[in-house]
């Protein structure tokens, strides 16, 4: 004989999961979702041992150098203004590189022969205000020195 409480348990159950499931594929494909009009578009290529940061916009490119005795950048950096809305779209130029902002929890891998796309807010924080990039996929001998910073301007 069925125990009523057993049968309603397990959909119960059953039930749970599928909102869970349907949920969760829907967050999935909002955060993959590109947005329709981008304040802004920056190519980032990932060399070895340099990040190089292209505005299509313009149609400039900076390379970015890191010295890691100042804790500073020159040549370029990946700039962008408060509240912005940045697609960025990735790819390696060598080996296999991984664009990591972790204060804003952006993280791409910068693979050769591959774009990856994301955008990400930037905060609406003072002009001047630096967020460090650092590679993290082992990339070579001066992987520890490939970073740069995102500038807001």
């Amino acid at each position: 004989m069925v125990n009523k409480y057993e049968v309603a348990w397990t959909l119960a159950v059953v039930a749970l999961i599928a909102g869970v499931s349907v949920y969760s594929t829907i967050l999935l494909y909002q955060e993959d979702a590109l947005p329709s009009d981008p304040t802004e578009y920056v190519d980032v290529i990932g060399h070895q041992w340099y990040w190089e940061f292209c505005y299509p916009v313009n149609g400039t490119c900076y390379n970015s150098s890191y010295d890691a005795q100042t804790n500073t950048v020159t040549g370029g950096a990946l700039w962008a203004p408060p509240g912005a809305e940045i697609q960025i779209n990735v790819t390696g130029a060598d080996v296999i590189h991984s664009l990591y902002i972790p204060q804003l929890g952006v993280q791409l891998n910068a693979i050769p022969g591959r774009i990856n796309y994301f955008a990400f807010g930037v905060p609406n924080v003072a002009p001047g205000t630096k967020y460090i990039i650092e590679c993290t996929e082992f990339c070579g001998e001066f992987h520890g020195t490939m970073r740069s910073f995102l500038v807001v301007t």
